[in-house]
């Protein structure tokens, strides 16, 4: 029996130190999208921000979150989920979601990778069902006769606002694309990124992103995270992108922070 636990401790440890070793011999390079080039395992990431959709329309919250599979070092697949969520004014509200799935196919030398990536996704929004509840208001008890002129223009001002901000928001359906993106990380602490992005919705829609970013290493000033992780990354990233429909000529704007972890 006391050879039994002797034997489980010392595989235990065996399989320790080789986990050890593999954590401090892996590359470990930011990608976008709360993403790292690790070579191997699993990468998770979240993050949230701020999403400006133009200069017509209040500003909503974004979250995002993706996990990557490394079946080769110089192959990942996985799926991404982004919220985009808020009031675009004192009356509306909006719900934007979007699911998507990536194949990368790396390449990486030294500090610095790159990737190509075909994606296909899934786009929802609920804003449509938000505007209807106003223009069913008065089935709510509320008695159109009663609304004084100055609520009734204001109504009528959010309808022509959410009929603007509604096209950046309207990629419901199938959709394709494209993704190419790079990474380098400085020999310490920091790490620069960057990602074109160009998606093709069933509607006739199109959308390019420009993701910049810069990242913060932080196992390189922890022992434990150096030992037991593959990546661990504070992220802050920027967003550029503009769809291309129905007249929308505005460049809408993102800043995202999020954290980055390779298991």
């Amino acid at each position: 029996m006391f050879a039994r636990y002797v034997i489980i401790l010392l595989l235990a440890g065996v399989s320790f130190a080789f986990t050890a070793e593999s954590a401090d011999s892996v590359s470990d390079i930011p990608l976008p999208k709360q993403s790292a080039y690790t070579g191997k395992g699993f990468t998770v990431g979240i993050g949230m921000g701020v999403f400006d959709a133009s200069e017509k329309c209040d500003c909503v919250g974004i979250w995002q979150g993706q996990a990557d599979y490394f079946y080769t070092p110089w192959f990942s697949g996985g799926v991404e989920v982004r919220f985009f969520g808020g009031e675009m004014d004192s009356r509306i509200s909006v719900l934007y979601q979007r699911y998507r799935l990536s194949g990368k196919f790396h390449l990486s030398i030294s500090n610095f990778s790159m990737y190509l990536s075909p994606l296909v996704g899934l786009e929802t929004t609920d804003i449509s069902e938000l505007r209807e509840q106003w223009k069913n208001r008065s089935k709510n008890g509320d008695d159109i006769d009663d609304i004084d002129d100055d609520e009734i223009a204001s109504v009528a001002d959010s309808a022509i606002k959410v009929t603007n901000c509604e096209k950046m928001f309207s990629l419901d359906g199938f959709s394709a694309g494209l993704e190419f993106g790079m990474g380098y990380a400085f020999p310490k602490y920091l790490g620069v990124f960057g990602a074109v992005h160009y998606e093709h919705n069933f509607n006739n829609s199109q959308l390019l992103t420009l993701t910049p970013g810069l990242g913060f290493n932080l196992r390189s000033f922890w022992d434990w995270a150096q030992k037991n992780t593959y990546s661990l990354w504070f992220t802050m990233e920027g967003g550029f992108q503009r769809y291309f429909h129905r007249g929308v000529s505005d460049w809408n704007r993102a800043l995202i922070f999020g954290f980055t972890l390779g298991v």
